[in-house]
């Protein structure tokens, strides 16, 4: 089914928005804090004309690049800035030659869009149920799991489930059984590769449509932090350890991708709690959801950076020549307020008229990568020590 751009997300994303608002206002010891509203940067993203040269899925102009499918590797916000800023020529000439005004931004609306730009990068792809009845065929899911309306373990029952946290939470608590189950059965354990699971689960809720959705109320970092000590978690996954699940690398990029992680991994966590001699936690579908927000909230931050080293990309890019100390645009009044949504903001306004400057002055427009974007806001935001 072809995907359009509606402001009302598909059902089962719409507890992913809440879940998303919640995440991304956890505050960091260190870093920056990327604030913004799902829907409000949806509106941002269509008022000013985002989508005549950037498409969403295929659905806009084709100008840009596509900004909804899935990155092969995480984009952390200073990352998302900088691409911004080495695009910034190359997006003015085209707004030029099709006659677009440009629309200056506020920092909320700023954030509200890099809220939007994250979450449909980060949120599943829409399910295939022709796919999904094939994975349940190969996996054996039908030897225990029937399929028909009112037969004993009918996964039709299932489609009332709407969020895949909860897909998540229903599969931790049950896997000891489903296993014992299994090996009754001389059933191998299988796991789910890349979208397996998604698939699945839109098989799953295409069988039935006559049960009374079920849905979650977003889920809480602060509270999801609490139970992460609080059920066990943390003596294994020690944070900078080896089991390290904020780990950029390691951690899923999706939701359902994040469910099928937790399965492939139960057996071998069930093993490890019992060796410790540890209470097996179990989870209610609200626990689960505070779990996954303080999970995925970890990874929207960017490292701290080295003001050192950001002296030296302010001069090594040039800054200097319009930005040094006691120079009308002198900037050491950012002292303690740039952030990557700053930086955003500050490009998208300004940036043509910096850019048409350095073209006079014969200066080239300098690139610059996500790490040097976070060394060069350190340096910024101490002051330009």
């Amino acid at each position: 089914m072809k995907r359009s751009l509606i402001l009302a997300v598909p059902l089962l994303f719409l507890v992913g928005i809440l879940l998303w608002n919640q995440a991304v206002g956890v505050e960091k010891s260190t870093g920056y804090v990327l604030p913004g509203e799902v829907k409000e940067g949806w509106k941002v993203f269509t008022t000013k004309r985002c989508g005549i040269c950037h498409s969403i899925w295929g659905e806009g102009g084709k100008g840009g690049p596509d900004l909804g499918p899935l990155p092969k590797t995480y984009v952390s916000p200073a990352q998302l800035a900088a691409l911004m800023w080495n695009h910034g020529p190359e997006m003015w000439g085209k707004m030029s030659f099709q006659k677009l005004p440009l629309q200056k931004m506020s920092l909320k609306e700023m954030a509200d869009l890099f809220a939007f730009l994250y979450f449909i990068r980060y949120m599943d792809e829409p399910g295939d149920p022709n796919r999904g009845k094939a994975v349940m065929e190969a996996k054996g899911c039908g030897k225990c799991h029937a399929i028909q309306k009112g037969q004993k373990e009918d996964l039709g029952r299932w489609a009332m489930y709407i969020n895949p946290i909860l897909w998540a939470q229903m599969m931790w608590n049950h896997e000891p059984q489903m296993e014992q189950a299994m090996k009754k059965k001389g059933i191998p354990w299988m796991e789910f590769k890349e979208n397996e699971m998604t698939d699945l689960i839109a098989y799953i809720r295409s069988l039935s449509s006559n049960f009374e959705k079920i849905y979650l109320s977003p889920g809480d970092p602060r509270s999801g932090e609490k139970l992460f000590s609080q059920k066990g978690c943390i003596v294994c996954h020690t944070p900078s350890g080896e089991l390290d699940l904020s780990k950029k690398k390691d951690f899923p990029r999706t939701l359902t991708q994040l469910a099928g992680l937790m399965w492939n991994h139960s057996r071998r966590m069930w093993k490890e709690i019992e060796e410790k001699g540890l209470e097996r936690p179990l989870l209610s579908p609200q626990e689960m959801a505070d779990l996954v927000a303080f999970l995925f909230s970890k990874r929207y931050f960017d490292p701290p950076g080295n003001p050192l080293k950001g002296k030296m990309v302010f001069n090594k890019k040039q800054c200097h020549l319009c930005h040094a100390k006691g120079k009308t645009l002198d900037l050491k009044g950012l002292k303690g307020k740039v952030s990557p949504i700053l930086m955003a903001q500050t490009l998208w306004n300004h940036g043509p008229e910096m850019f048409e400057k350095m073209r006079k002055e014969k200066v080239s427009w300098q690139k610059i990568d996500g790490q040097e974007m976070v060394d060069l806001m350190e340096y910024l935001n101490q002051g330009m020590p």
